[in-house]
């Protein structure tokens, strides 16, 4: 039986892991400004110090980028596992991702429902706790489902082939 994905366009690899990097940084870049108001407060809770807007956003930005493209490169070596039958090493990657969705979902993908609160309490909905966390779990998997059917299960291993070369090699021009 054919691979019921065999017929879907599959972009070149270059161009493959250009849009998941430039994906990854726009999202970086979405929840840095979404977590700068809380991590601002946090930090300046911790140290009494008001901590510099601008900074913080580069720092999340920068911190949060490499997060997000760790989740795609952690779905890539699940994917492997999984095609290899490599059981030992799917029960890892399975533990590594369930670790990668609570921290992004709980941090991450909650202050962006958080943010639309106060507009769907004006609709006349309001949302528990469990709503919110289990609405931020499926724009979890939303988001994820379709920036790796997109780009993601090409542009990952491209991802992993470049983190992974020996340092010092370059190709030269």
């Amino acid at each position: 039986m054919q691979d019921p994905d065999a017929f879907s366009p599959r972009p070149d690899v270059p161009w493959a892991l250009v849009l998941l990097v430039v994906w990854c940084a726009v999202e970086g870049t979405i929840f840095a400004f979404a977590l700068r108001p809380t991590m601002s407060e946090l930090l300046a809770d911790l140290t009494g110090v008001t901590v510099n807007p601008i900074a913080l956003v580069v720092v999340l930005w920068f911190f949060l980028t490499v997060i997000i493209a760790g989740s795609f490169a952690c779905i890539q070596v699940l994917n492997e596992a999984i095609a290899a039958r490599q059981i030992g090493n799917i029960v890892q990657m399975v533990l590594v991702q369930i670790a990668v969705a609570m921290f992004q979902v709980l941090f991450l993908y909650r202050e962006l429902v958080d943010q639309i609160t106060p507009w769907l309490a004006q609709g006349g909905i309001t949302l528990s706790v469990g709503s919110t966390l289990g609405l931020a779990f499926f724009a979890w998997v939303g988001v994820r489902g379709m920036t790796w059917y997109l780009f993601g299960r090409t542009g990952a291993p491209a991802l992993i082939a470049v983190l992974n070369r020996p340092a010092g090699m370059h190709r030269s021009l």
